[in-house]
């Protein structure tokens, strides 16, 4: 061995050179099953439903939609309007819950002109809703609980 070889790590290149024998464990992926196995297409995907080689995925990707849906989960969530599975209600949070609809507002008026029916409704319907509930929190009078305080107020 020369000098250089003892100091490191050889790097070989294989990429483009076929295998002279191929192991079952390492041919090809199954095919993908046929039907619904819950993906979905997405056309108003950031790629437009194709990868940036240019052919087309088998799995969607995230949408415009699934962007406002989040964001409007999320102030549903700081509004206590989401119910977890044991029952007990998500603590309110009105500063969070603004800011969350701030941001649906943002989205609203940096999209205007370039959304799709569907797109805009949700995201309107969806301010409106949520400007509902949170000025009827702040008329109530419903706070984010303060420090040693549980979800509604009471004291732990």
């Amino acid at each position: 061995m020369s000098e250089e070889e003892k100091k490191g790590f050889k790097v070989v290149d294989r990429r483009g050179v076929e295998k002279e024998e191929t192991r079952p464990e390492e041919s090809a992926p199954p095919p993908p099953p046929q039907g619904d196995a819950g993906n979905r297409t997405a056309p108003g995907s950031v790629h437009g439903g194709k990868s940036p080689g240019g052919e087309t995925s088998p799995v969607g990707g995230p949408s415009f939609l699934d962007l406002v849906l989040s964001v409007q989960m999320g102030a549903m969530v700081n509004l206590g309007m989401v119910q977890a599975g044991d029952g007990r209600r998500s603590p309110v949070n009105l500063p969070a819950a603004k800011d969350s609809i701030d941001l649906l507002e943002i989205l609203k008026e940096k999209t205007k002109g370039n959304l799709t029916e569907e797109e805009s409704g949700v995201l309107s319907e969806g301010l409106y809703h949520l400007r509902m509930v949170y000025v009827a929190a702040v008329k109530a009078g419903v706070s984010a609980p303060k420090a040693g305080q549980g979800p509604g107020g009471e004291i732990k």
